[in-house]
Formats: C-alpha cells, sequence, structure tokens
C-alpha cells in the first residue's frame, strides 16, 4: 500500500533549497537517486544533464559551454546554487581558471555557484584527509588519470583501482562494488586514512558508512561532497545519519 501524499498548503517542494546541479552523462540515472535518499525534506534537485557519452575533448568543451549557460538558466528559475558537475569539466580551463570562472559567474548571475571540484576539495579538507586510496568506477586505463585528482585535493595517493566500466553503464554497476573495492585497497594500503570514491554517477551512497565502520577511516564520495557542500552552503545544517562523517560532523 503507498503513503499518501501530506499537501503542505503554501510551501513549494523546495522551500529549504533548490539546488541546480549541471550533470555530465547524457543519460543521468543514479545522482538524483541517491540525492532523495540523503537531503532532508524540503531540499529539491534541478538537473540539466550535459552532452558526454564518451568523454572526448569535444564533448568536455561543449558541456562547458552546456553548463555556462544551464547555470544563467538556473539562477533565471531561482536557484539557490548552482554546482557545475564534472571535475574534468571543471578543470578543463586550468585549475586556477576554474576557481576564477566560479567567482566570476555568482557575480555575473546572483547566486551561489560551486562545481565537483571544488566540493570534493572542501570535504577532504573537512576530514582532514591526507593518505588515500581511489576506487573508481571507470576502465581500468582510466585510474591513473582518475586517482591523480586526490593530489588536486591535497592529498597523498597511496594505491588506486577501478571497476571497468563504460561510461554510459555506470549506472548498472552493482551496489557492492564500492564496498568490495574499498575493503581491496585497505587490505593492500592499511596505512590509509581515507577512501576515496570519484564520480557520483555510480552507487556509492550506502557503501559510506560500511567502510568506515569496517576500517576506522574517512570515506568521501563525489556524490557526497557535492550534496554536502551544496547543503550546507545553503543553510541546510542537519546533521544527517547513514552517510559518513561529512553529514554527521560538518
Amino acid at each position: 500500500m503507498t503513503t499518501p501524499v501530506t499537501i503542505e498548503t503554501g510551501k513549494m517542494y523546495g522551500h529549504r533549497a533548490r539546488i541546480g546541479y549541471t550533470s555530465p552523462p547524457l543519460t543521468t540515472e543514479v545522482f538524483p537517486y541517491e540525492f532523495y535518499k540523503i537531503v532532508p525534506d524540503g531540499v529539491t534537485l534541478v538537473v540539466t544533464s550535459l552532452a558526454i557519452v564518451v568523454r572526448s575533448k569535444d564533448e568536455v568543451d561543449r558541456s562547458y559551454d552546456i553548463s555556462m549557460r544551464a547555470a544563467r538558466e538556473m539562477a533565471a528559475a531561482g536557484c539557490d546554487i548552482c554546482v557545475l558537475g564534472g571535475v574534468p569539466i571543471n578543470l578543463s580551463r586550468g585549475a586556477k581558471n576554474a576557481e576564477q570562472m566560479i567567482a566570476d559567474l555568482e557575480a555575473e548571475i546572483g547566486i551561489k555557484v560551486s562545481s565537483s571540484a571544488a566540493a570534493q576539495e572542501k570535504a577532504a579538507n573537512a576530514l582532514g584527509c591526507k593518505k588515500v586510496v581511489v576506487a573508481q568506477p571507470y576502465a581500468h586505463s582510466d585510474t591513473t588519470r582518475i586517482a591523480g585528482y586526490a593530489e588536486h585535493f591535497g592529498c597523498q595517493l597511496l594505491g588506486a583501482t577501478g571497476w571497468g566500466s563504460a561510461f554510459n553503464r555506470i549506472g548498472a554497476i552493482p551496489q557492492q562494488a564500492a564496498v568490495e573495492m574499498g575493503r581491496k585497497l585497505m587490505k593492500e594500503h592499511p596505512d590509509a586514512d581515507s577512501i576515496f570514491l570519484p564520480s557520483p554517477h555510480w552507487p556509492t551512497a550506502g557503501a559510506i558508512d560500511v567502510l568506515e565502520k569496517e576500517f576506522g577511516v574517512n570515506v568521501m564520495t563525489a556524490h557526497q561532497a557535492i550534496v554536502w557542500d551544496a547543503l550546507r552552503r545553503c543553510g541546510v545544517n542537519d546533521k544527517i545519519e547513514g552517510f559518513g562523517r561529512l553529514f554527521r560532523e560538518f
């Protein structure tokens, strides 16, 4: 039996925060599913899918341009923040340019702006991540490149692995994949203090508490960092259980 919907007179769904997100995959599936598992009532997602299918340079360049337009439209629609998704897209003009782009865009459109790269760096700093292992969902040939972002966030990389999925199939990765890879990496690198799970488009939410409790380390996922940063910047400071230290303590 379904639960009846309660209608609150005078309130829109996103009465606490409306979070805009430019989602790199042309076919976006997991991000909104896990978003609504985490956020409290009164927070909604406004999403624009970009142009990434195989992650070519042309797709990245087009997605950068689309995300700039989307940010302006999200501001016009009344969003409280726009988060620019995709670390490769964020950094495609260089790290310093990415920081300046956020500042310039905020000044232009009049709402808060963040990015996947900025949110993850902020989350890593909040958690105190130093020595990290990285489990990523894509082809094994992508592991070195993707794991290298940990160093961009100020961390020492101890080890990394990949699941081996094609980009357009990451929504079909089994839910236990992140846990399995995290366990493997921690056995190989027991001195790691943190596990990073990059890309917010594969199942990671259920792995966070499992791995933190089992190994006594920080677990930071791209999805968790993006949602946490957006909530906190919008003044939604609820301590959320079930998705790691980041939501409970910061």
